[in-house]
């Protein structure tokens, strides 16, 4: 097996070559072609991975979302009357705003407000002041009718969550410990993109609703048998639970309640995604970063 190439060495290479062919392309424009593929690599580079999460109605899907990032990331009254996905991502100041279908995107207006039920809506993007969004992106795609998406009759909702997960490079079901892994649920897991579902973990919400830790024992082997194939790891939470420690880390017995309540397993597991899609992306960045390189002609590279 390859070893990859250490992060920091890719990313000293590609800022070397950066500077190197940006000088070029000041006199030479035919370096310039050269000079904006290797920003798109350095963007790739630095930009954090998206998370999509997913799941049915009441599966404690918005209760996780706060939860992972400690924080809500839009008013109640918007996400609550709002059938699109929400990308939330980090931002040195508030900002939000509407993409329409083709891609066109506007800053959010309350003249906009109506749009957002009437079919002209496809994502909203939110840049929110919460640190935790340097580490990763967060897409929260709207409640999806079980069955909906696979039927002939597939709501827009469900078609949006699923073409989110096009643009997200890790993914999040929840399911209710309570009912977990319906078969409708398993039946829309297989429309998710094939290239996410090696990155992809299955959260059971509302642990603590279970009776005791023997019921928590036997959803979890069920679990394991029936979904674990599928996913990267299998997680038990108590999402209220994970998203009042996040929220308070100086709470009383912190550490063991979250540990206790899935917290833990949550941040480990998604960190070591993230590391997995960084590893990745280094590694593609620096087969591009060679192929390019060797590419310039050496009228342009001055050698």
């Amino acid at each position: 097996m390859t070893t990859p190439p250490p992060a920091e060495a890719v990313a000293a290479a590609l800022q070397a070559s950066r500077i190197r062919i940006e000088a070029l392309a000041l006199t030479k424009p035919g370096a310039r072609p050269f000079a904006r593929m290797l920003a798109r690599l350095a963007h790739l580079l630095a930009a954090p991975p998206r998370v999509v999460l997913l799941g049915e109605f009441n599966s404690g899907k918005s209760t996780l979302a706060n939860a992972l990032i400690g924080a809500e990331a839009l008013p109640t009254s918007i996400h609550a009357n709002t059938r699109v996905p929400i990308h939330a991502r980090f931002s040195s100041r508030p900002t939000l705003c509407v993409e329409f279908d083709g891609g066109r995107r506007e800053p959010l207006t309350e003249l906009m407000l109506p749009q957002l039920q009437d079919g002209r809506v496809r994502m909203l993007h939110a840049g929110v002041v919460i640190p935790r969004l340097k580490l990763f992106e967060l897409i929260d795609t709207p409640g999806l009718q079980p069955g909906g998406a696979a039927g002939a009759g597939a709501g827009r909702a469900d078609r949006l969550a699923l073409e989110a997960c096009r643009r997200a490079h890790i993914a999040i079901w929840c399911t209710a410990s309570t009912q977990a892994w319906k078969a409708s649920e398993a039946q829309m897991w297989r429309l998710v993109p094939e290239r996410l579902k090696s990155h992809s973990l299955l959260v059971a919400t509302l642990s603590d609703a279970l009776n005791n830790d023997r019921d928590r024992f036997r959803v979890e082997e069920r679990l394991q048998a029936e979904a674990g194939p599928h996913f990267a790891a299998v997680i038990l939470a108590a999402g209220a639970e994970v998203e009042a420690l996040r929220a308070d880390p100086n709470a009383r017995d912190h550490a063991e309640r979250w540990t206790s309540c899935g917290g833990e397993a949550i941040d480990r597991e998604l960190q070591a995604l993230i590391d997995r899609e960084k590893a990745d992306r280094t590694a593609s960045v620096a087969r591009v970063l060679a192929r390019i390189v060797g590419r310039i002609p050496k009228n342009l590279s001055g050698t």
